[in-house]
């Protein structure tokens, strides 16, 4: 059985793991990120973090995979752009390989989770996915044929700035009216916070009364996604009228990717996919409603398996991939 250390490198949190190639945990790890600008401590957490994990296993270590927030350049180990940690064309690869004696293999972090849902969860027994998951960004990770869709130049899958007609949100990619603006964690609670000052001007007592004011302490700025999902099933109005929108926006932004990408799979991800059915049911209505007929017949649409491990895993699959290749062995 071979071994391998998968790490998802997040803002605030760095999480590791030793696992196997069943994709079987056998060792968990994390530690604190949240570093700026300081490419030299980011670098001593993430060997930190490794050596935690290489030295209490209790098996033979082959490789490191590591999933990196922002467009990666794979190939060469460089963090192209990465807004998380204000790195610009950062060269990850060569200080961290002088403090880890291990192969190292690097991926986006969504493609990294795409990976591992493809491999160790929802889409174990498809060969052609994609990945979206809606967190505090959309965004997409293509798996054709069992591989990762990367694109020219590292950028495949950006579904989250594809601009949907009406929305005039600016969104922090510089444009206006990306899906990203509505259909994500900070675009709902954005869109409801909207809405529920809108009702507390036409209507104030109403809008008081709104399970959606009772849940964030009628202070409308700090209204999150989560409570918007509860609200919605408390059957508020103000909730469901934002939720709907959401779930519209969404749904176009898939019917896109399952007409140019024919997936036999899309897997709904991040933390907005713990609403569930909530979430789901309306969703494939919508893609239902945009999508070419013939094509979306042939897909089908579920929530993500794997949670917060996804990305972990993914890692551990790139780096089991890799080595796959280099030992000229069968793929996963």
């Amino acid at each position: 059985m071979r071994h391998v250390i998968g790490l998802d490198v997040g803002g605030t949190t760095m999480k590791g793991a030793v696992m196997d190639e069943n994709g079987r945990i056998l060792l968990r790890a994390a530690k604190e990120t949240k570093v700026h600008n300081n490419l030299p401590i980011l670098i001593e957490r993430m060997a930190a973090l490794i050596k935690e994990l290489r030295d209490q296993s209790p098996v033979h270590i082959e490789a490191v995979g590591i999933g990196f927030p922002g467009p990666f350049d794979a190939e060469n180990g460089i963090s192209v752009h990465s807004p998380n940690f204000q790195l610009h064309q950062a060269d990850l690869r060569t200080p961290l390989a002088k403090l880890v004696e291990l192969p190292l293999f690097f991926e986006n972090d969504l493609r990294t989770a795409a990976l591992g849902e493809a491999i160790f969860g929802a889409g174990r027994e498809v060969s052609h996915l994609v990945f979206v998951p809606l967190g505090t960004g959309v965004g997409a990770g293509i798996v054709n044929e069992g591989k990762l869709v990367r694109g020219s130049h590292g950028f495949a899958g950006e579904i989250g700035h594809v601009r949907y007609p009406g929305l005039t949100a600016p969104c922090n990619c510089g444009k206006l009216g990306c899906v990203e603006t509505v259909a994500s964690a900070t675009g709902i609670a954005r869109l409801a916070r909207e809405r529920l000052d809108e009702e507390l001007n036409a209507n104030p007592q109403q809008a008081k009364a709104s399970p959606l004011f009772t849940l964030c302490d009628g202070q409308i700025e700090r209204i999150t996604a989560e409570q918007v999902a509860t609200a919605v099933e408390q059957g508020d109005a103000v909730a469901t009228c934002a939720w709907n929108e959401v779930c519209e926006v969404t749904g176009w932004a898939l019917s896109v990717l399952v007409n140019v990408c024919n997936p036999q799979l899309v897997v709904i991800g991040g933390g907005v996919c713990r609403a569930g059915e909530l979430l789901l049911a309306p969703v494939q209505a919508s893609v239902q409603r945009y999508a070419m007929e013939v094509v979306h017949q042939q897909t089908k649409i579920v929530l993500a398996e794997l949670g917060a491990d996804a990305g972990m895993l993914g890692a551990g699959a790139l780096a089991l991939q890799a080595t796959n290749r280099e030992q000229g062995t069968v793929k996963l």
